[in-house]
């Protein structure tokens, strides 16, 4: 057997990772992951841009290019981006102020596929989320698809992160849509 490492080998093997762990801490935890994901987001993307604006250039922002191995200033806000970005969604997961309690009164069958759904949704927007800031996009600021950005040459090989960039607004979306169905439909104590 012939096993060759690819971007989409790493994709499906993290999207795999982050199921598995979601049916750990189960769905509950699992929807804290995913609005601890949200509020990450944002602030991940909003502090590489006050990075980029009030630190390019200055010595420091030297001394992390020459740490993280990068080779310009676009991929050093891309690194602090995806830094930033995963030790929040962890401090949020482990830590996070908030909880998250739904209520149990449906069939295990549809409490497991609902487990499953917000399995899948916290993935899918975690990697999204992550080839997105790749990508050179900014969900603060705006901006488009930076045009000397890592992901091109992954983008134009890979139809699984093709796929997930260009429906990244979808990924976006789902589970905080999800979730609001999910509690228009629960009954209240």
């Amino acid at each position: 057997m012939n096993i060759s490492l690819s971007w989409d080998l790493f994709v499906i093997v993290f999207f795999v990772v982050i199921v598995a762990y979601s049916f750990i801490i189960g769905r509950d935890n699992t929807l804290k992951v995913i609005l601890g994901t949200y509020v990450s987001m944002i602030a991940a993307d909003a502090g590489g841009n006050l990075f980029a604006d009030y630190f390019a250039g200055s010595q420091m922002f030297m001394k992390l290019l020459n740490f993280a191995s990068v080779s310009n200033e676009q991929e050093a806000v891309v690194f602090v981006k995806v830094v930033v970005f995963v030790i929040l969604v962890i401090l949020f997961a482990v830590r996070g102020a908030f909880i998250v309690d739904t209520v149990d009164d449906r069939s295990a069958a549809i409490r497991l596929v609902l487990s499953v759904l917000y399995a899948v949704m916290s993935a899918g927007l975690i990697i999204s989320t992550i080839l997105v800031f790749i990508s050179g996009v900014s969900l603060v600021g705006g901006g488009d698809f930076g045009t000397d950005n890592a992901l091109w040459g992954i983008y134009d090989s890979s139809n699984l992160i093709r796929s997930i960039v260009n429906n990244s607004h979808l990924w976006f979306s789902m589970p905080a849509l999800s979730f609001l169905v999910h509690s228009l439909y629960t009954k209240k104590e």
